[in-house]
């Protein structure tokens, strides 16, 4: 890749692109270094999918603000089911934690 970039102007195509995949070089390594990485994020997209159609199916939502709370809904579930962890579980015990006193980062420690 070095050789081929010095043989390159800025402007040319393959120079462009040579540029972009030395942006990327650290990326592209931690990729090829530990295989947990993964090349393209395809399969959070496909598990995401059906929030976002619950979002679509929820535009005759009585109001704006429950078409948001169901897509928040549904986006928590999916992140669960990712992850690997029981839904309706993870569900019944932040309902039972949550109190009038429940500061924002306590909420996030709670996330899937």
């Amino acid at each position: 890749m070095e050789s081929e970039h010095t043989k390159c102007t800025p402007s040319d195509p393959m120079g462009k692109a040579l540029d972009y995949a030395y942006k990327l070089w650290p990326r592209l390594r931690r990729y090829a270094l530990d295989s947990r990485y993964h090349i393209d994020n395809n399969s959070v997209e496909r598990n995401q999918r059906p929030s976002v159609m619950g979002c679509k199916n929820y535009l005759l939502s009585k109001s704006d603000s429950g078409t948001v709370d169901n897509a928040i809904i549904y986006s928590l579930i999916e992140s669960c089911e990712i992850v690997g962890v029981n839904s309706l579980q993870w569900l019944t015990h932040v309902l039972q934690s949550l109190h009038d006193d429940t500061t924002a980062e306590q909420i996030t420690q709670m996330l899937p």
